[in-house]
């Protein structure tokens, strides 16, 4: 059984293993996803797995991290910005998808 608080789970090493996302599908995970402030990061559960990589936006070069738990990170030095999907669109794309953190 998942314990989603403490990200305890006997089969979630190797899924986190086993996951991977191609290039096409890192832009379609980015295209359902929604850019947000501070603070709705709570609205998400975090795995010990994430996918990282760069890509270019607006003109500019940023790295990417996407958690299996439907987040990501945009990084250029200092600045960061912050993802997260909860469109169907996404759910075959990650691990976990947001459910409001109901037990």
């Amino acid at each position: 059984m998942f314990d989603a608080a403490s990200g305890k789970d006997p089969t979630l090493k190797p899924r986190c293993e086993a996951w991977t996302l191609s290039d096409k599908q890192v832009a379609n995970y980015f295209a359902a996803a929604r850019e947000y402030p501070d603070g709705t990061h709570d609205a998400y559960y975090w795995l010990p797995c994430s996918i990282k990589g760069s890509l270019r936006a607006g003109g500019q070069d940023w790295e990417f991290e996407i958690n299996a738990a439907a987040t990501a990170t945009w990084t250029r030095g200092d600045n960061v910005r912050k993802w997260g999907c909860d469109a169907k669109a996404c759910e075959p794309l990650v691990l976990m998808m947001p459910d409001g953190n109901n037990p």
